[in-house]
């Protein structure tokens, strides 16, 4: 990997303060006094990754194998301003240096500035094409209000929806890929998020998501207002969503239910569109997209408990056959789709399975299974995560990918653009 005299320097620098900030876990508290606390938590992960392509691709892999590697350091602030509001603020910089395009596509986190915000607050120190970047962003700034009968909070924060464990149907606010290993953090979006509740009945709630962006090409593709209500009965939690995001019109419905030892869930939406960017729909129609996740899981009763799962997943906003046509994936719009997270894969179908078991209190590992159903690629993931103390987690990931492999950076099926994959990673706290 090229690295210049620079990009050296700014990398030893986030290494030193990585070094210097692994003490305990626990926030440092600043300032406290009655209702009113100032506490602050750093975070500093440096990541390592070895690719091995089965096939050399002049463009996505030009060197073989190859590598990348992928260093941050988080800053956050958490304030206590009284009994019913607090505030936070978290400032983050990243180095990643790789050679090649793809190497970490779909494992590190994205590079590029998300999506619902007003304004990027992101700012790139050094970089040298696709080879290094070292940029830094404010990731959240909010103010939260919770009382007994509702929850309002403004500003940069990270909102979560649905019930996938590794996709969903109705996450439309920067979801994270199906493989990223990186998952600590969601990234920020600029919102206001109400949640009213009564207090007599806890079991209902009802709210509302506003998110704002950017204007592009006179077109409020990153702004959304969507409504929910929840409801949970017995051992079901359900929620209805109805609303408007970016040019789509959305409706969805979320539901999970425990059935004796195992527990069930399922996410449908359904997106009225202008066909822009979209290669199929729902019977046949761009106007009309639907995604959808059914997925469930189980714990055997073997030692510590063995955790299952599986779960299929549908998008209509993905390419029918990646292989057969794959020049919607140059498509501009389709793009901005596919960086917004309309689609988690290329493809629209993809079927996955998972198997987790804690070793000890301190050691847990997984095994992960995706495959395609249309194309036959796929992958298989293997993870061990050791938990050395409250201040150090050390990671091992290996992914073994099939498919048909790339020809001159263009993918010809779901997963063969994917290289064996080794990938470390250190996370140290205070």
């Amino acid at each position: 990997m090229r690295t210049s005299p620079l990009a050296l320097a700014s990398l030893l620098a986030l290494l030193t303060l990585g070094a210097l900030g692994a003490s305990p876990a626990h926030a440092r508290t600043l300032f406290e006094e009655g209702d009113f606390s100032l506490q602050l938590r750093s975070s500093f992960r440096g990541s390592l990754l070895l690719a091995i392509p089965y096939e050399t691709d002049p463009v996505l892999f030009p060197e073989s194998p190859g590598g990348a590697g992928l260093f941050r350091l988080r800053f956050e602030l958490a304030a206590s301003l009284g009994e019913h509001v607090s505030a936070a603020v978290a400032y983050e910089h990243r180095v990643r240096s790789s050679s090649g395009s793809g190497i970490g596509a779909g494992l590190l986190p994205p590079t590029v500035t998300a999506p619902f915000r007003l304004t990027p607050l992101d700012w790139v120190v050094v970089q040298d094409g696709n080879a290094y970047l070292h940029q830094h962003e404010l990731d959240r700034a909010y103010l939260s209000f919770n009382f007994e009968f509702m929850q309002l909070t403004i500003g940069r924060q990270a909102i979560g929806l649905g019930r996938g464990l590794l996709f969903s149907a109705v996450d439309v606010f920067a979801p994270f890929a199906p493989t990223e290993v990186d998952r600590e953090w969601r990234r920020g979006v600029d919102a206001v998020n109400l949640d009213l509740r009564i207090p007599q009945i806890s079991e209902l709630s009802a709210g509302v998501i506003a998110a704002f962006g950017g204007v592009v090409n006179d077109e409020l593709t990153s702004w959304a207002v969507i409504g929910r209500v929840r409801a949970v009965i017995g051992d079901v939690d359900a929620m209805v969503l109805l609303g408007r995001r970016g040019e789509d019109n959305m409706a969805g419905a979320v539901v999970s239910a425990n059935l004796g030892d195992a527990a069930v869930h399922a996410e449908l939406a359904m997106f009225g569109t202008d066909g822009r960017g979209i290669d199929g729909g729902f019977f046949g129609t761009r106007a009309v997209v639907a995604k959808g996740v059914i997925g469930g899981s189980y714990v055997i009763d073997v030692g510590t408990g063995l955790r299952i799962a599986a779960e299929y997943h549908y998008s209509g906003f993905g390419v029918e056959n990646v292989g057969d046509d794959p020049s919607i994936l140059f498509d501009p719009a389709f793009q901005l789709r596919f960086a917004r997270g309309d689609t988690q894969t290329f493809g629209r179908h993809a079927i996955a399975a998972t198997a987790s078991y804690n070793v000890e209190d301190d050691l847990a590992i997984a095994l992960s299974y995706l495959q395609s159903p249309v194309d036959g690629s796929g992958m298989v993931a293997a993870n061990a995560t050791w938990t050395q103390s409250d201040s150090v987690t050390l990671l091992l990931n290996v992914f073994v990918p099939w498919g048909t492999p790339p020809s001159s950076g263009v993918p010809t099926s779901e997963w063969g653009s994917s290289p064996l994959t080794i990938f470390f990673q250190a996370r140290f706290y205070d």
